[in-house]
């Protein structure tokens, strides 16, 4: 009951945007009760709003842990991996979304997201073989669309506007 009461108030902080306040009940909620899938959703969610996906990406994979048919921490799971630039392995998430729920609209839409970036990291391949740098900064910069937080991406992106020229943005990027 504690636990629930945590995250119920965790919630509330959530709804009003404070997402530090909501990650510090749900943590609470955790500490409680360490064997509640929702409770480490909840707070992979709040991670993902504060744009912190490497810890988000923790607590969703452990929801998933707790509950393999736990369907909104495979969606978490799926678009931690693909901020951070792993496409294929959000694919996979997506992909088990839809083996629980083969009607998931954001689960269909999130596998697009993640195939687009998968078809821009190998432009960009080909690109930078054939050194058009300015074809692989533009595929760098849809990539990182879906993926913000994707450093791969952003150091490519970095290392072609240098071999452009182009120091300050360059810079900027690194």
């Amino acid at each position: 009951r504690e636990a629930e009461s945590f995250k119920e108030q965790g919630n509330a902080y959530y709804a009003k945007k404070d997402y530090n306040e909501a990650y510090n009940y749900y943590t609470k909620a955790i500490d409680t009760c360490p064997n509640n899938a929702s409770y480490y959703g909840n707070r992979a969610a709040t991670l993902m709003m504060l744009g912190r996906f490497r810890e988000a990406l923790g607590d969703a994979q452990q929801s998933v842990r707790l509950d393999d048919r736990f369907v909104r921490g495979h969606l978490r799971e799926g678009k931690c991996h693909l901020s951070l630039g792993n496409a294929m392995a959000a694919s996979r998430c997506f992909q088990r979304v839809l083996e629980l729920d083969h009607k998931n609209t954001q689960a269909q839409q999130e596998l697009k997201n993640a195939s687009t970036v998968l078809e821009y990291e190998k432009i960009a391949e080909v690109d930078f073989e054939k050194r058009d740098f300015r074809k692989v900064v533009f595929c760098m910069d849809r990539a990182l669309e879906f993926a913000p937080a994707c450093h791969r991406f952003k150091i490519l992106k970095a290392e072609c506007l240098a071999l452009l020229g182009r120091y300050p943005e360059a810079q900027s990027v690194a």
